[in-house]
């Protein structure tokens, strides 16, 4: 046997045990080295001050943790207190009075007339959906929707702490390894650098257009729910996940919002958040605002880049959320980068045989 066949054969079966080893932490690893990407800007900011690369690794997940890691803890742990004081008997009460302030609400003669409707009919429907019988089903749904919540909980906070262990270790080593597969990679050094540079520009447009949305966008819903004295830093970081969801995003917060403050503060207090959250954020910071912070990113952060845009961003997003779940926001855009860039590359591969011949 000859002994690249050999190193070759001692590889694929080297290979193989070695997935099977880090098969449970490979979707961990890999969106430690995609944050790493992303992040890799400020990295080299910070090595005109940190020459230790020990130093840098340390400060770059110090800083994932605390502006990406610590606000899910943050939820993690309010959810936990929550579930601690979760009261069926309170629930259901609230929701008998929902139920009845919904039958004794006074439709107006022109909107019954105007659309035909039969006001005893639908007072019925609302005693028939808010009946004893199904509100008990649904706190019972709702109590196993929470144990599966808490058990998501628990792998959800492992897995942070994996790739806060994978990031640091990436910055750490990533320049070497990063050496190694120019080395092996059957490319010359131009066409493995388009490659990272597609990859590195696209995550880090990515990932810094998130974080400044749901910033921006839950510091906004802080400030309204503030106004109605509830909970500012919590419902001000949901919202923010929530803005990270494709077309329906903060209505999954302000929605459930105005229905608590329509049965706890009136209708004003309902309308107020509703009209705000709809213009004030999804209007004006979502669609003319985003754009803009989005593009300065763009120019002034990442300096040049062939990320791609931001249409396909939107659906490379939705797709990863929907395959990979939360981290699917990080995975489908770093997937979609890495086949335009492979298609790109071919394209460069083509055009320059067609010169030869």
């Amino acid at each position: 046997m000859k002994t690249d066949h050999f190193i070759l054969f001692i590889l694929t079966v080297s290979s193989y045990f070695l997935y099977r080893v880090y098969a449970p932490f490979l979707q961990d690893i890999a969106i430690a080295i995609l944050l790493m990407l992303a992040t890799l800007s400020i990295a080299k900011f910070f090595e005109k001050f940190l020459k230790k690369r020990w130093r840098i690794s340390a400060l770059m997940s110090l800083f994932l943790g605390l502006i990406f890691f610590l606000p899910l803890l943050y939820l993690i742990n309010a959810a936990v207190i929550a579930v601690s004081h979760f009261d069926p008997s309170a629930i259901a009460q609230q929701i008998k009075d929902l139920s009845l302030f919904l039958q004794n609400a006074t439709i107006p003669d022109s909107i019954a007339n105007g659309f035909d409707l039969d006001t005893s009919s639908i007072k019925e429907s609302i005693a028939t959906i808010f009946s004893d019988e199904n509100i008990k089903s649904v706190l019972k749904q709702g109590g196993a929707i929470i144990g599966s919540v808490a058990a998501h909980s628990a792998v959800f906070i492992k897995d942070m702490l994996l790739i806060l262990i994978f990031y640091f270790f990436t910055h750490l080593y990533g320049e070497d390894l990063g050496h190694f597969i120019k080395r092996i990679l059957p490319l010359d050094s131009g066409q493995t650098q388009i490659l990272f540079n597609e990859l590195s520009n696209s995550m880090g447009v990515v990932f810094f257009s998130i974080l400044a949305t749901a910033m921006f966008e839950g510091a906004l819903f802080a400030v309204i729910v503030a106004f109605f004295g509830m909970d500012a830093l919590l419902l001000g970081i949901l919202y923010g996940f929530a803005s990270l969801v494709p077309v329906v995003g903060g209505a999954l917060m302000w929605v459930p919002v105005s229905i608590y403050l329509w049965n706890t503060q009136g209708a004003s207090a309902a309308i107020t958040v509703a009209i705000y959250s709809i213009v004030v954020i999804s209007f004006i910071a979502d669609t003319l605002i985003k754009p803009v912070i989005i593009k300065e990113i763009d120019q002034k952060l990442l300096k040049e880049t062939n990320a791609i845009n931001e249409i396909l961003v939107f659906f490379s997003i939705l797709a990863g959320l929907s395959t990979f779940g939360f981290w699917g926001m990080i995975i489908g855009p770093a997937v979609t980068t890495i086949f335009i860039a492979i298609l790109k590359l071919y394209d460069q591969l083509q055009e320059n045989e067609k010169q030869y011949i």
